[in-house]
Parts: structure tokens; C-alpha cells; sequence
């Protein structure tokens, strides 16, 4: 190969690295939390006024903006919106009583990359996908379909006029599941509310949680959670709203924080 033909190649491999690069860069930026202005908004499955309606928000709710795209916000899915997965991807971890072992409330997902769809069937809309071991929240049965609660990686759109970047002091972080499933064992979540103040830390044991707080009994929690809400709350003093995923008698119990208010 000729010495100029290497250095072009070299440059169109650059060049496209910097490309996606940057609009990696660039989505990572457009998250952030945002509060509806109206009743009765749309979400919807794609980009376009003509897309199926998902769900409806009321004026006030808060949403994830993961991506900005022309005139739409893609958000995360709140819980009004349907989501269903296969039965024979995912093992029921959890049912409603004893004398009731049909009935699942829990299930944990048994293969990669499976997909989450509108409607229980295959030709229906993808949502999002999720990996192995991730666990859902079984709403009704249907068929050979699980309705479930949306799943953190579920998405849907909004018009960008009916969203206002938050201005208020709450931190809406993520959806909580009520268990979680590693090594083929299943720990339910126990709810907790704490405040403290919020500090950058790093990575703890084998979760990323990238913040502690520190309450004024000088309690040490560790924070999981969305790095970029938990940043913009560094020094703050607020009321933490999660779930244990570690055992409360740890020294340092971690906490999947969902919603955090700034006291301060």
C-alpha cells in the first residue's frame, strides 16, 4: 500500500472516531431532570407527531431527558407506560404468597440483550432492551407475556415545548426494581429515606457508587445512582429517598438513591 493511501485511511478512521466521539459526548450533556408544563402530554414511541401514544403525563411531572433531537426530548419511560416481556425470557424470583405460586411479582431476566416491547406480542414496538439477571416488576400476565413496570433502559418522546428544565430542588434519579438477583440468589430492596450531606467518593466493593453522605450522627451511606444528579448535589445537604441494596448492618451501607431533595 502506498505511503499517501495509509495516511488517508489514517485520517477517515480519525475523523470518525472524533465524529462519534463527540456526539457521544454531545448526548451525554442534553441529560438532565425536566418538569411537564402541561396536562394531558403525549409520550410517544418515536420522534414524530404521528407516532403511537405510549402514555399521557399531567402537568408537573418530572422526567429523565436523555437526548435532545430536533423539537423531541427522548425520556425515560415513567410507569404509566405498558411494557411487556416473554415469560420463557425471565424466572420468577418472587410470588405472591405460599398458597398462591402462580401469581409472580418478581422476575429475573434470564438471557442478554432482551427486548422490551409496547405490546405483548413479537411484532409490537421495542422499548429498550435489557441484560441478564436484571430484574422486573410483574404487573398481569398475558398470555405467554409478562406485563411489567417500565425498566430503566425503556424510552419514549416528548415534544420539547411542554418540557422546562427543573429549576426545583429535587433530583429525580431512577426507577427502583424491588430486588435485585446476583449469583443465582435474590435480595428483596428495603426502602430508606436519609439526610445527609452529599460528597464525591468513587468505586465501592463491586458497585460504582460514586458518592457518600454523611449524616449529622456522622453515618456514612454510600450513593448509586445517576453521576450527573448526584454531582450537581456535591456539598449540598439533602433528604435521600432508595432503597438497601447492601445489608443495613454493613459499616457502609450503599443506598440506589430515586429521589433526592436539597435542604439547603
Amino acid at each position: 500500500m502506498q505511503p499517501d493511501h495509509k495516511y488517508k485511511i489514517s485520517v477517515i478512521i480519525f475523523t470518525g472516531l472524533l465524529i462519534f466521539t463527540t456526539v457521544a459526548y454531545a448526548a451525554m450533556q442534553n441529560v438532565f431532570t425536566g418538569a411537564i408544563n402541561a396536562n394531558s402530554i403525549n409520550v410517544r414511541l418515536d420522534a414524530t407527531v404521528g407516532a403511537q401514544v405510549a402514555c399521557t403525563l399531567a402537568k408537573g411531572e418530572l422526567v429523565e431527558v436523555v437526548l435532545e433531537a430536533y423539537d423531541w426530548y427522548k425520556i425515560r419511560l415513567p410507569k404509566a407506560a405498558p411494557a411487556y416481556i416473554k415469560k420463557n425470557l425471565v424466572e420468577c424470583i418472587n410470588v405472591i404468597s405460599a398458597d398462591n405460586p402462580a401469581k409472580c411479582l418478581n422476575a429475573k431476566v434470564i438471557a442478554d440483550r432482551v427486548n422490551i416491547r409496547f405490546g405483548p406480542t413479537e411484532s409490537s414496538w421495542i422499548l429498550g432492551k435489557v441484560d441478564k439477571l436484571t430484574v422486573v416488576n410483574i404487573l398481569a400476565e398475558e398470555g405467554s407475556w409478562y406485563k411489567i413496570e417500565p425498566v430503566y433502559q425503556s424510552y419514549g418522546w416528548v415534544n420539547k415545548k411542554f418540557v422546562d428544565k427543573n429549576s426545583s430542588q429535587t433530583t429525580v434519579l431512577q426507577p427502583l426494581p424491588a430486588a435485585l438477583a446476583r449469583g443465582g440468589q435474590t435480595t428483596v430492596l428495603q426502602p430508606v429515606v436519609v439526610e445527609g450531606m452529599v460528597s464525591p467518593y468513587g468505586v465501592v466493593l463491586w458497585r460504582t457508587a460514586t458518592h457518600k453522605l454523611v449524616t449529622a450522627g456522622n453515618k456514612i451511606y454510600f450513593l448509586k445512582g445517576n453521576r450527573k444528579g448526584l454531582d450537581s448535589l456535591n456539598y449540598h445537604r439533602v433528604k435521600v429517598t432508595g432503597k438497601l441494596i447492601s445489608p443495613a448492618n454493613s459499616k457502609y451501607p450503599i443506598i440506589q438513591a430515586a429521589i433526592i431533595e436539597v435542604l439547603n
